[in-house]
């Protein structure tokens, strides 16, 4: 390997000086997670991962069954695991299954069957139409609130026939009485009646009717407009519950706090609609929470009777680890060795870096740059100074990769990652299904990338 002459790389080093100290500040272990950050905040935990003997054995299917460039698996003992662990601590009743995390219908289509649910959410309004055609049965809440736009474009779209069947399957949301007012009167111009929710800010500050006093004039318009709404539910997300910067060692008890705070601003949401609006509360009405970080916190008999998870059953490399401990990483890239080097060489840095990279071999992947951390040879982790921000190259390249060299790696071997995400697999056209610690050979398909 030759010294490089020149580097386009954005943010790269504008001169040598300096390299070897910046080589060993930019190195760090590889594959390394629980710890806590700067700021407390514990860094997100892999999970348990499958053992040498799994990626071994799937390294050789991979290489049997000839497949020569990046792959997404999907091991589906670990899937159904999680999916048990999940509809066991929330109750099949309360289950609602998120579709942005898990961005296949087939994937979508085991978890229905395996939990015995027929209730998803869906934050793409596109993917609706999918999502309603693939499931006839199933009822639908969306997960953030729509341009009123995106909704007329939605039943446009649709059938004739379908529109009425559509309108009734699923729940739109509004966080405004302005929303609710171009939702009723499209209602009157599709000649259907809508259901529609509400969504709640219970601390998130995304987005959502910001206090309980606000509520009553988005709750008045459902009765002015009883012609062509009906109120559906409320929503009321608690995704910033685990995020909270505190000291290490803290985390449990502040995110617990912060869950109570959450529940509490919940509760006064439901107190107005039922004691200043009783007219309108139903008790199918759907009180929606949850996500992956928090699902185990809401207890039966809570304000909550509805919760929603989707990525939690592929378990990726994101999620705090707090009250995630039942389930474990189903989801994995795997991406062949190009080239592979017992020497340590980067650019500018031949006879500069003295020690700094002893114990090191250096080897180039096919691919790079997703969202992702290594788990597969152990240790493994991307070469400072010349490895790309996450996702900075949608069409895949190469990456160098830094390998412990007590780790054998060689030639057309595999390098296994997590994704951070679980809707990693939207980056992948086919999914390679993983059964008994073996490739089945089948295949799912992920959504096509439309946006």
């Amino acid at each position: 390997m030759s010294d490089w002459t020149s580097v386009t790389r954005r943010g790269f080093l504008r001169s040598t000086g300096g390299l070897a100290a910046a080589a060993a500040a930019a190195w760090a272990v590889p594959g390394c997670g629980g710890t806590a950050g700067s700021n407390g905040a514990i860094k997100r935990g892999s999970g348990r991962l499958p053992d040498e003997a799994w990626f071994r054995q799937i390294s050789r299917d991979l290489a049997d069954m000839g497949f020569g460039t990046p792959q997404l698996l999907i091991d589906l003992d670990r899937l159904d695991a999680n999916c048990d662990s999940v509809v066991g601590t929330i109750g099949q009743d309360r289950y609602r299954i998120v579709e942005k995390s898990l961005p296949s219908l087939d994937l979508l289509g085991h978890v229905r069957a395996r939990a015995g649910v027929d209730r998803f959410m869906v934050m793409h309004i596109p993917f609706l139409t999918a999502i309603l055609g693939a499931f006839p049965t199933a009822e639908v809440m969306m997960g953030k609130v729509q341009p009123t736009a995106a909704v007329r474009r939605f039943f446009d779209e649709l059938p004739a026939a379908d529109r009425a069947g559509a309108a009734a399957r699923v729940i739109f949301l509004v966080d405004s009485r302005d929303r609710l007012e171009q939702l009723a009167a499209l209602a009157r111009q599709a000649g259907q009646r809508l259901k529609v929710g509400v969504d709640l800010d219970c601390g998130l500050r995304r987005a959502g009717v910001h206090r309980p006093a606000d509520l009553p004039e988005v709750l008045a318009g459902f009765v002015a407009h009883a012609d062509a709404v009906s109120l559906g539910g409320l929503l009321g997300y608690d995704g910033h519950v685990t995020h909270e910067p505190v000291l290490p060692g803290l985390e449990m008890d502040a995110a617990r706090a912060t869950f109570r705070n959450a529940m509490a601003s919940y509760a006064g949401f439901v107190d107005v609609l039922r004691q200043q609006f009783p007219a309108l509360w139903r008790d199918d009405l759907r009180l929606n929470s949850g996500g992956t970080n928090t699902y185990p916190l809401h207890p039966r008999g809570g304000v909550v009777n509805d919760v929603s998870l989707g990525g939690g059953m592929l378990r990726p490399r994101d999620y705090s680890p707090l009250f995630t401990g039942a389930l474990d990483p189903a989801e994995f890239i795997a991406t062949p060795v190009l080239l592979q080097s017992d020497r340590v060489e980067l650019p500018f840095s031949t006879g500069q870096t003295g020690g700094a990279f002893d114990g090191q071999q250096l080897v180039t992947i096919y691919g790079g740059g997703w969202a992702a951390e290594y788990v597969w040879p152990p240790g493994a982790g991307p070469a400072p100074l010349v490895s790309g921000a996450e996702n900075e190259n949608f069409v895949p390249n190469q990456a160098m990769v830094m390998v412990p060299s007590s780790q054998p790696v060689a030639v057309d071997d595999w390098v296994f990652l997590q994704p951070r995400q679980a809707d990693a697999l939207f980056q992948f056209e086919q999914i390679l299904l993983v059964r008994g610690g073996r490739l089945t050979g089948e295949r799912w398909r992920s959504f096509p990338r439309r946006y």
